[in-house]
């Protein structure tokens, strides 16, 4: 069974017990207290947001949803509403409660966000904020060293604040911690060892600079073909937002990257970079072979190129902005020749005509109001766009190719693919574009491919337009994105539209699903040479 059709029946089964608890049952309220932790683990923070409320209203005193509806909180971004939550929770439960010991560490978590969210962190409130995430892990690890999920927070946040100057009251030494962490980690039985004994003996090893233990720790669960995309990016974001690997040195540094490139390899992986992260990650010389394969293995060198490319592919992708407005959409550079067009080796930028349009319709605007900016090429420097080449209306391929206003230098058109991915093969896709109208962003989450109209099967309603049915984290602005095959970053489909649930199956099938929906690449470039 695919990733894909387990995360359908997972959804199925939250919206059911949505609906029952409208005349709950205990058996039903049991059912979806369950899945609120199972909507957490697959990241589905919109329904497991939902279910706990639902929860809430029938089981006020739960204290285990509450404990999961502050996280759903803290993980869309309302962290100060969380504490809210958290905090009346621990009052009320007594000392000796183990979701008092969970509710104290999600303390400790939302206070550590707000510290990372600010863009300043020599500000009374981030520094604040800093001091709480620390003394909200430090409790409940002072009296149990046995929390040491609590422990290698404080670890990683006592680090950080020596860096930044900060007094934490009693002056504890972080080396002396990470000595305590990696002695009682260690004598942890092997088989009593949870998925999160190796991340947390990475970061105690961190604590003590012994990189080569760092290194073997993270390669034991990152390199295994088992890898989950939660655990990496979970060691990805103390690396970054609490080590802040990327500054301290220059190993860490690398290691931070391979890690990202691992990340994009995974089904489930979540990565979004803003145009200055894609620029300074493109011109960052590449690890070591030693520290790749030591970190990946023998594939390490071979991952990590492939993570190159797709940073290189991101260089060609525009946001396309209406000239006196802001992001409306998004376009990427094509060799015009690829296409089927007489333009030669002339670089065009192909985006959707609900984009841009020649009379303008709505959500759309004309060409000569439209301007393209490659955002993680030159900045802020936009092109203006001074006609359309060639377009097909939203209701056939929604696609329309511009001419800009003067010549592109210097930044590569993304290739064609020459045909669709092999849909029992598993594939998997990968969206570049600006989602919600900001800036560029890799899409890395739920991007299988599905189905398509395609070769050898495909049962197309409309002989010429053959349409790609594929899981992505796209939002509205991500219109007119490359959708690229896994292989060769090569574009397969011009996204155009999506839903999270309700997209109608493709090839005479019957039921819907949570999809997106691009149009085949090819199938553009045949309507072109047909015309």
């Amino acid at each position: 069974m695919s990733a894909a059709t387990d995360l359908d029946r997972l959804r199925g089964r939250a919206q059911d017990a949505l609906k029952k608890l409208a005349g709950v049952t205990g058996e039903d309220l049991a059912v979806a207290k369950g899945l609120v932790e199972e909507l957490r683990n697959a990241r589905e923070y919109e329904r497991m947001g939902q279910l706990a409320e639902a929860v809430s209203r029938h089981d006020p005193d739960d204290p285990r949803n509450r404990r999961l509806y502050a996280q759903y909180l803290i993980d869309t971004g309302h962290a100060t509403v969380a504490i809210d939550v958290l905090r009346v929770l621990a009052r009320r439960l007594p000392a000796d409660h183990p979701e008092r010991v969970e509710a104290a560490g999600l303390l400790g978590r939302a206070y550590k966000q707000i510290f990372f969210d600010a863009g300043d962190k020599s500000t009374a409130p981030s520094r604040d904020a800093l001091k709480a995430a620390i003394a909200a892990y430090r409790a409940p690890y002072d009296s149990n060293a046995a929390n040491t999920w609590h422990g290698i927070n404080l670890l990683a946040l006592l680090t950080r604040a020596r860096r930044l100057g900060v007094r934490i009251p009693g002056n504890p030494d972080p080396r002396a911690l990470a000595e305590r962490l990696v002695g009682t980690l260690d004598a942890i039985p092997s088989a009593e060892r949870d998925e999160w004994f190796l991340p947390t003996r990475a970061e105690a090893s961190l604590g003590l600079g012994d990189w080569n233990a760092v290194e073997s720790a993270v390669h034991a669960y990152v390199a295994d073909e088992h890898a989950r995309a939660f655990q990496v990016a979970s060691t990805l974001r103390q690396f970054t937002e609490i080590w802040d690997l990327e500054r301290e040195d220059e190993r860490g540094r690398d290691l931070v990257n391979i890690l990202r490139a691992r990340l994009a390899q995974l089904p489930g992986g979540a990565l979004d970079l803003t145009p200055a992260q894609v620029q300074r990650l493109r011109e960052t010389p590449p690890p070591s072979n030693e520290q790749l394969q030591a970190v990946l293995g023998t594939e390490g060198t071979r991952t990590y190129q492939w993570w190159k490319t797709g940073l290189d592919r991101a260089v060609g992708v525009a946001a396309v902005r209406a000239r006196l407005g802001g992001r409306i959409g998004t376009g990427f550079l094509v060799r015009g020749a690829d296409l089927g067009l007489p333009a030669g080796d002339e670089l065009l930028v192909l985006t959707n005509a609900h984009v841009i349009n020649a009379s303008g319709a709505a959500p759309g605007i004309r060409p000569d109001e439209a301007e393209v900016v490659f955002e993680a090429a030159n900045g802020q420097v936009p092109f203006p766009v001074s006609e359309i080449v060639w377009s097909s209306p939203i209701e056939m391929h929604d696609a329309t190719i511009v001419r800009l206003g003067r010549p592109v230098l210097d930044i590569p058109p993304l290739p064609i693919a020459r045909a669709l991915p092999l849909l029992d093969e598993g594939p998997r896709v990968y969206v570049i574009g600006h989602p919600g109208g900001r800036e560029l962003a890799f899409s890395f989450q739920d991007n299988e491919l599905i189905d398509h109209e395609g070769p050898p099967a495909g049962k197309p309603p409309i002989a010429s337009v053959c349409r790609v049915h594929y899981r992505a984290p796209t939002e509205g602005g991500s219109s007119g994105s490359p959708v690229c095959n896994a292989g060769l970053w090569q574009v397969v489909a011009l996204h155009h539209s999506g839903g999270k649930i309700g997209m109608r199956c493709l090839n005479g099938k019957t039921g819907t699903y949570a999809a997106n929906e691009g149009i085949s690449i090819l199938s553009i470039a045949e309507a072109i040479r047909a015309r």
